[in-house]
């Protein structure tokens, strides 16, 4: 057969009946180069030397990094938060300072719209000095009281020795119960102490 010749019937079915390339040695060739190479492949990827050092580094540095964000994080929250109580405190003393004028205001009205005599009354009642809060004694000075117990009477109100003369027989039992005095106001005669020591 000439090879320059068409091909013939016969030998264009016997084509057809072969997958297209099939009868070619060079796919089996690109089958084994790939099957080579996925392998070469695989086999560095899951079994790469790991550097233990530097994966530890790593950590740290990201450990590092995410202190850093956190602190800076928390110091950005502190001042937003100490700039909303600055802005809660302004807006809440210029409240209280227009309710102040507001009431100033209604007082002068009513004030106005009085009789004399109460007008009078007012007046006198605005300028009476209002004394000052007594300061507190020195409960040390009564004999079995220590520092910690005069601070725990104080923080029961009891401050002067004029409240401790004024005790009765259900303030000493209620004082014992609370401050677990065992008897002691009676045994030291604290309520005798603290007249002596207020008429002083």
């Amino acid at each position: 057969m000439d090879k320059f010749a068409l091909p013939t019937t016969e030998d264009t079915e016997k084509m057809m009946r072969l997958p297209v390339g099939f009868a070619s040695p060079l796919w089996l060739m690109f089958a084994g180069a790939a099957t080579v190479g996925a392998a070469w492949y695989w086999s560095r990827t899951l079994f790469r030397p790991t550097n233990l050092e530097a994966l530890a580094e790593t950590t740290e540095a990201v450990i590092e990094a995410v202190d850093d964000e956190v602190e800076d994080l928390a110091e950005a929250t502190l001042e937003l938060a100490e700039e909303v109580a600055e802005s809660a405190i302004d807006m809440a003393v210029e409240v209280a300072e227009e309710a102040l004028d507001a009431a100033t205001e209604v007082a002068d009205e009513v004030l106005e719209a009085a009789p004399e005599p109460v007008q009078e009354i007012f007046v006198a009642m605005a300028f009476e000095p209002v004394a000052p809060p007594a300061a507190p004694d020195d409960l040390t000075r009564l004999t079995g009281i220590g520092p910690k117990l005069a601070a725990a009477l104080a923080e029961q109100g009891v401050t002067r020795f004029a409240d401790i003369a004024a005790w009765t027989a259900d303030d000493v039992a209620r004082f014992d119960k609370a401050l677990k005095l065992m008897g002691r106001v009676e045994r030291e005669a604290w309520i005798a102490q603290a007249r002596r020591l207020a008429e002083a």
